[in-house]
């Protein structure tokens, strides 16, 4: 059994650093917890859209008054009734989008840490800081510079970037609504060699400038981009719900409070197919999250003062082999554990199936490192409590 005694009075010796350690714990707990619920409720929300849709076909008769209010799923190439124009550059483009990046040209800071074993580490002459220009989508505060004269740069954009999304967009005699548009993603970038009217822009190797030369580039200067997404004719699958002739995004029954779903993707897709990549994008999301919180617990129990991992290790149930790892080592197999243990909480009221393989996992490591699954009598008696050694292999 572990000495009680022992975990009270080292808490006493490292209650300051114990209790930031068990905050940093419950904080990264709540956001698996939050990312797994948040899951849950996505493929949830999913199975109900999917299971409501039914295919119709949109390019025979207008019958939106047929299928108002239903749940609907289309395919269709895309008609944009309007092009989206942008006058001062000579842009016109038939597209869903029209993405205009905007980049000024400024100075940026850099800095380079020097060795200098004589010199005090916290010494402000171990570091060099060299400038240069280049563009950047943001305002760079040169008066954060180390060195400021002669490395001025402006303090506002005077064009902003921005995304114009078409108005009036169809898929046959169906409308797409602006979450549903929103959706298109597949940019292209724009290459013209149309010349704006405005002797101000220059145009040079596609992108426009405003300054005195396209070549010859002073602080200040802005330099623009465009790229389109949504191209007519290009062929997108939906699934939405029907209002006034409108595709819109769908508020499931049983999340009212949630964001309305609805789902659009470039090419020709049965409603099993669309299922089936909603739901690998969402997991590839997941795991990426499950990774980051991993991370973070793995963190946190590095923060903890050693002496816990040596009176964590007195516990009976653990194997003499654990004992002789690293600290770094046993950190990692708890956080391993532990970040499967709160992944599979919600899964067990979910979908118990999952949730107990989850749970599997999180206890087989510590079954692999503990004498449960040996004769109890082969079983050494663990050492007396002493401080943890780092040099241990």
């Amino acid at each position: 059994m572990m000495d009680w005694s022992a975990v009270k009075n080292h808490f006493k010796q490292t209650w300051l650093t114990t209790s930031l350690s068990l905050v940093l714990f419950s904080g990264v707990t709540y956001f698996l917890l939050w990312a797994e619920s948040q899951t849950i409720q996505s493929n949830l929300m999913l199975e109900e859209l999917i299971s409501v849709a039914e295919s119709i076909d949109v390019h025979t008769g207008d019958e939106a008054t047929r299928y108002e209010s239903r749940v609907v799923h289309i395919v269709g190439p895309l008609r944009i009734l309007e092009p989206i124009s942008e006058p001062d550059y000579n842009i016109q483009v038939q597209a869903v989008k029209l993405r205009k990046r905007v980049q000024m040209y400024q100075w940026i800071e850099e800095t380079t840490d020097q060795e200098n074993f004589l010199s005090e580490p916290a010494e402000e002459s171990r570091k060099t800081y060299w400038y240069h220009k280049d563009w950047r989508d943001y305002i760079v505060d040169s008066s954060l510079f180390y060195i400021r004269p002669g490395h001025h740069n402006p303090t506002s954009m005077p064009i902003f970037s921005e995304t114009h999304i078409a108005e009036n967009v169809k898929i046959g005699w169906l409308y797409l609504g602006l979450d549903v548009k929103r959706k298109v993603n597949d940019y292209y970038e724009i290459w013209s060699d149309s010349r704006p009217e405005r002797s101000d822009i220059k145009l040079h190797s596609g992108f426009y400038y405003h300054g005195n030369s396209a070549l010859q580039h002073e602080i200040g200067d802005l330099r623009i981009h465009f790229s389109y997404a949504g191209r007519e004719d290009d062929i997108y699958t939906a699934v939405g719900l029907v209002e006034s002739g409108t595709l819109q995004s769908y508020s499931p029954a049983n999340f009212p409070a949630a964001d309305p779903i609805s789902l659009l993707r470039k090419g020709s897709y049965s409603l099993k197919q669309l299922y089936d990549l909603e739901k690998r994008d969402a997991n590839i999301h997941t795991w990426k999250y499950r990774l980051l919180g991993f991370v973070q617990v793995f963190a946190s129990a590095m923060t903890l003062h050693p002496d816990w991992i040596t009176l964590f290790l007195q516990c009976q149930w653990i194997s003499s082999n654990l004992r002789r790892c690293t600290r770094v080592w046993v950190n990692f197999i708890l956080s391993f554990s532990y970040t499967l243990f709160i992944i599979a909480i919600p899964w067990l009221v979910h979908k118990p199936s999952f949730g107990v393989m989850v749970l599997g996992g999180a206890i087989l490591p510590l079954l692999h490192y503990s004498t449960l699954l040996t004769r109890r009598e082969m079983a050494p008696e663990p050492p007396p409590y002493t401080r943890w050694n780092d040099n241990l292999r």
